[in-house]
């Protein structure tokens, strides 16, 4: 596709922690130039950031980098902005940001916000602004095993994982929106009765999560089971089927089975890597770029994903503690 593009992009990182860090080492290996702009204030998550940035491999245009502690003002236009803050900051950030500056584009990391009112909020702003928008349940992306999705939409599935010793609910929109792109099925309802309602400290300061096990059910009949020990060490396995094709994922081995009525059922192995956020984002930002469009799911879908499965978890959260929530206190 022949597009002449401008002689550089402007693109704009708020939080520079583990995740937001990996967001900018993947910038490097981008193909068109950039003018980066870093929002962080915290030094130790700045000199992270410069850590992985420069390890990177160079990539083919030099960018420029520049770091600050607030969102620059001069109202001028993002060519995109990635906003990889913890949830309940986000919605300030983008108020703050939109104030500022004219986006073209936006991604935003999930949870997305610890606000039910936000949800509704922040999408006005979005379709105000016309600001095209993902974000970033990057599992649609993973090549490997998503080609399937045309054996398995419209169709009646069975979905579940199984992890431990890691959280629950931000793993949980993952998975939910990976059976969403496989099914195009996006009403559902959660049943939380095999939660274990003693919460724990999620990894990062403030949040919480669960453990023991999530029941999804889709309107169109499919079901997903979403299982995390409080404990051991049992891997991520994911497997996916329908009355023709079955898939087995072992993420901690980068191996797939698929299994399909047309072959006899006979399983074929393949290798199916999980790509890192440090990987995915190049990818991401040279199709939004130069496309506007990338495979990322869009604002609405996501925030109707997201609340339905935020409002059962409060509920049940609000049942079973003696701390009264009303806001969503996962990340």
């Amino acid at each position: 596709m022949s597009k002449r593009l401008k002689k550089s992009f402007k693109v704009l990182l708020v939080g520079a922690g583990n995740v937001g860090s990996r967001h900018l080492q993947a910038l490097k290996a981008v193909k068109i130039p950039l003018k980066i702009f870093v929002v962080e204030p915290s030094a130790k998550s700045i000199r992270l950031a410069k850590e992985r940035y420069d390890s990177a491999p160079a990539g083919k245009f030099f960018h420029e980098v520049a770091y600050r502690k607030e969102i620059p003002d001069g109202n001028d236009l993002v060519d995109l902005a990635i906003i990889a803050t913890c949830s309940d900051i986000r919605a300030e950030v983008i108020r703050k940001l939109f104030k500022k500056s004219k986006v073209r584009f936006l991604i935003l990391e999930k949870l997305l916000f610890d606000k039910r009112e936000d949800y509704d909020s922040i999408g006005k702003l979005i379709k105000q602004s016309v600001t095209r928008t993902w974000v970033n349940c990057p599992m649609r992306m993973m090549p490997s095993f998503n080609h399937l999705q045309k054996e398995f939409l419209g169709k009646r599935i069975f979905y579940n994982t199984t992890l431990s010793n890691d959280g629950l609910i931000t793993n949980a929109i993952h998975y939910l929106d990976h059976m969403v792109f496989l099914t195009g099925s996006d009403d559902f309802t959660i049943n939380t009765d095999g939660l274990d309602k003693q919460t724990v400290s999620s990894k990062r300061n403030r949040f919480i999560e669960f453990t023991g096990a999530l029941r999804v059910l889709f309107k169109n009949g499919s079901i997903g089971d979403l299982v995390c020990f409080r404990g051991g060490n049992v891997p991520i396995l994911v497997q996916f089927y329908c009355d023709k094709v079955m898939c087995l994922i072992k993420e901690t081995e980068s191996k797939a089975w698929i299994s399909k009525a047309v072959s006899g059922w006979k399983w074929n192995e393949i290798r199916a890597p999980l790509l890192f956020q440090s990987q995915l984002t190049t990818r991401l930002v040279d199709d939004i770029l130069v496309e506007g469009v990338c495979q990322l799911p869009a604002y609405e879908q996501s925030k109707k994903i997201h609340l339905q499965l935020l409002e059962p978890l409060l509920k049940f959260l609000n049942e079973h503690s003696r701390k009264k929530y009303n806001s969503y206190p996962f990340t």
